[in-house]
């Protein structure tokens, strides 16, 4: 319900430090003591961007950038996006309404449970009219007809550009390192009469020497979330599911070895390496389809900014100053 349209934002004399901290609250509208701030940002063609926009453009954007690079990457976002609205004013692309009630409708699904009331009471909150918050949805509908138009359409990676990248660039096309083990997890003892974590760890290691199973073991005393299935972990990267005592422990192991008990935080671990498979490259056959995925994104890429090039060199576009920034 964060999105955009007519946006007013109250503020005292606000430095570009606290203006960025009024950036982070969610309400469309921000409210503080002072005047308003629904100054310019830009200005394209005839149109004109707010401080607003920009606000809006930004919650669009990477959260993790620092404010001015998220504010200047905002306002070129704020006028791309009026510029495709430009074109397609020139090219006659109309969003049908009973599109925009479609896509509405599945807004209101996905994200209040169906309940126009509850988009009604988010919109109240954030002091946006219902009618500029479908006007908005109408505008990323056209913005996203546009770029599949001029973009998107047509740009299928030919064989010879497929093959071109598979040779450039082989090391992007390589299975990656797989490992399968095996885990039972020890809990602390809860009470004086429990035996202690290293006590039934050196049993079950005893137990699986004298031929017993891993995985009915596991089944039996294991308190992992995979001790249903026998403890077994499929095809994972030790590094990123495990500890790196137990990722350690796993490295050391050759596929069928059963690690020595690991003590860490009072539980224990006792792991198996069941199967291990290593970095290969694969041939162009296996990798067709993440070639062309690698193609296609540069192809549309170089045609987006070919696109928006043509468009801002026909525009007349401005760029003001960060408020309050001199």
């Amino acid at each position: 319900a964060c999105a955009r349209a007519r946006v007013l934002v109250f503020y005292p004399a606000m430095k570009t430090g606290s203006f960025a901290a009024a950036l982070g609250m969610c309400a469309i509208t921000v409210l503080a003591q002072g005047a308003t701030l629904d100054g310019l940002a830009a200005k394209v063609n005839d149109a004109v961007i707010t401080v607003g926009d920009v606000v809006n453009e930004m919650r669009r954007g990477d959260s993790k950038q620092d404010f001015r690079t998220a504010y200047s990457n905002a306002v070129e976002e704020a006028v791309n996006r009026r510029l495709i609205l430009d074109a397609a004013v020139g090219k006659k692309l109309e969003m049908q309404e009973w599109l925009v009630d479609n896509r509405v409708r599945e807004i209101v699904k996905d994200n209040f449970g169906g309940d126009m009331n509850k988009l009604n009471a988010q919109l109240a909150q954030s002091k946006v009219a219902l009618t500029d918050w479908r006007n908005q949805i109408r505008d990323d509908m056209i913005v996203n007809a546009m770029r599949f138009q001029m973009v998107d359409k047509g740009a299928d990676p030919s064989p010879a550009e497929m093959h071109t990248e598979y040779l450039m660039h082989r090391d992007r096309y390589c299975s990656e390192a797989k490992t399968t083990v095996s885990v039972i997890l020890l809990r602390p003892p809860a009470d004086d009469k429990t035996p202690s974590v290293t006590t039934r760890g050196e049993e079950i290691l005893g137990r699986l020497a004298a031929g017993e199973k891993f995985a009915d073991l596991a089944k039996a005393f294991s308190a992992d979330s995979h001790a249903k299935d026998g403890g077994q972990w499929k095809d994972v990267k030790p590094e990123e599911a495990f500890r790196p005592e137990i990722a350690d422990a796993i490295s050391k192991l050759k596929v069928g070895e059963v690690s020595k008990l690991v003590n860490l935080d009072g539980w224990g671990f006792i792991v198996r390496k069941d199967a291990e498979t290593e970095n290969r490259q694969l041939s162009f056959a296996d990798a067709y389809d993440q070639i062309a995925r690698n193609v296609r994104k540069r192809l549309v890429k170089a045609r987006h900014d070919a696109w928006i090039a043509r468009l801002r060199a026909a525009a007349f576009i401005k760029v003001y100053p960060i408020p309050d920034e001199k």
